[in-house]
């Protein structure tokens, strides 16, 4: 063993208690602490976890109702939660289909685990995907994957969009604000585009945290220094209840 597994912390996903309660019991055998150990019953409570925790490495059931496995890689991946993108991900499963594997691959899946799981799999591969080096991973290239749209990488289909027919009407869209001013959460008014004019993100894409800081580490690469969200509700509350202007319309 390469890896203290006294200090990971870890999510056990899968919509079987009795899975996770064995998995769970076979990583506090091989040294992992009880408060280290959350679990979720199945994608959308994983994400709300996410949300809330930093976690090290997430173990997750494939198949799963509300939101499967495959698609908690995706939002990982794409920056959609409080944790990195790049954070360790380990499937749980019984027979993983061959566009399963796929997929995973694509959103750099860092193994899988055969159901049952057995102590000795689940320890080499925790040991592997822990001390694997982990790869440069750009939020936004995952994000048009997810979604199927075009994005400029190489590795990736390219494709420039035109907005100009657009920009007219994106004029007096939302409010600017410098990347520094901008807050998790905070709701695209117009389509977020790089430098060199690639769509990174659509109208009405709500900013996550680590898609923020990238934005922010890697201006060379997006050229992004301000964005158009729309007002909190707050504020846009407080402007539809503002008295009128006696002056206007006379």
């Amino acid at each position: 063993m390469s890896v203290d597994f006294s200090t990971i912390r870890i999510l056990i996903v899968d919509d079987q208690q009795l899975v996770r309660t064995l998995v769970s019991q076979a990583l506090k055998a091989m040294g992992f602490r009880g408060d280290n150990i959350s679990q979720a019953a199945d994608g959308q409570t994983a994400l709300r976890v996410l949300d809330i925790r930093q976690v090290d490495l997430v173990l997750c059931d494939v198949q799963m109702s509300r939101m499967s496995g495959v698609d908690l890689l995706k939002e990982v991946r794409c920056g959609r939660t409080s944790n990195p993108g790049t954070l360790p991900f380990v499937f749980l499963s019984g027979h993983p289909e061959k566009q399963t594997i796929v997929t995973a691959a694509k959103f750099f899946a860092d193994g899988f685990i055969v159901k049952p799981p057995t102590p000795a799999n689940i320890e080499k591969t925790i040991d592997g995907a822990m001390g694997r080096p982990r790869p440069e991973m750009d939020l936004f290239a995952f994000y048009h994957i997810a979604t199927g749209t075009p994005y400029d990488k190489v590795e990736f289909p390219m494709a420039y969009v035109n907005i100009a027919s657009e920009q007219i009407a994106l004029e007096d869209a939302g409010e600017e604000r410098s990347l520094a001013q901008v807050r998790p959460g905070a709701i695209l008014a117009r389509p977020l585009m790089s430098g060199t004019g690639i769509l990174i993100l659509p109208k009405g894409a709500r900013l996550t945290q680590p898609q923020i800081h990238a934005l922010r580490e890697f201006q060379d690469r997006y050229g992004v220094h301000k964005v158009h969200v729309e007002p909190p509700p707050a504020e846009a509350d407080a402007a539809a209840d503002a008295p009128a202007d006696p002056l206007v319309n006379q």
